[in-house]
């Protein structure tokens, strides 16, 4: 039980220091709109440094900025799963809708930050860049992609423990 609050200090740590960056976070997608030039700002955001002040490039920095509130609110919800651990409530069926949220939540900011990196490359640097190696996007894909299939795992252990409960 030790490593459940082990896990749940980190993320509320990680959660309690990306709180301030939500409000600006929110705030910048109107704002990059209606700013005619970025000026000096070198932004960067999930790897991709993003400095011309072209509408393609003020898109993909929305876009970015979407793709990491959805990884938060994520993050907000593996943190209310993770409070049903603490509480013993495992086959809650919060904890289930949960996980398939966290699961479409990480796919969808995943994809999106893997277009926002090829699109950038492509427009940007004229290339197209095959690495080998980890890359953070495609892990995120995964990661929500498992926490489906742990929905689905769930659910069907949810169905067999009521099963087993009704079986004296």
């Amino acid at each position: 039980m030790r490593k459940i609050h082990i896990l749940k200090a980190i993320v509320d740590f990680v959660w309690i220091v990306s709180i301030p960056i939500i409000p600006f976070a929110i705030v910048a997608i109107p704002l990059i709109f209606f700013m005619d030039d970025l000026g000096d700002f070198d932004i960067k955001i999930n790897g991709v440094l993003l400095t011309s002040n072209s509408i393609l490039s003020k898109v993909l920095i929305v876009v970015s900025i979407t793709a990491f509130l959805l990884t938060f609110y994520s993050l907000y919800l593996f943190r209310k799963v993770l409070a049903y651990f603490l509480r013993l409530k495992i086959f809650d069926n919060t904890v289930i809708s949960s996980f398939n949220k966290i699961g479409n939540l990480l796919v969808i900011s995943g994809i999106l930050s893997l277009a926002v990196s090829f699109i950038f490359t492509l427009y940007f640097k004229h290339k197209i860049i095959f690495e080998v190696g980890y890359d953070s996007k495609i892990l995120i894909i995964c990661f929500g992609l498992f926490f489906m299939i742990l929905s689905e795992v769930f659910k069907i252990s949810k169905g067999m423990k009521e099963e087993n409960d009704l079986t004296i």
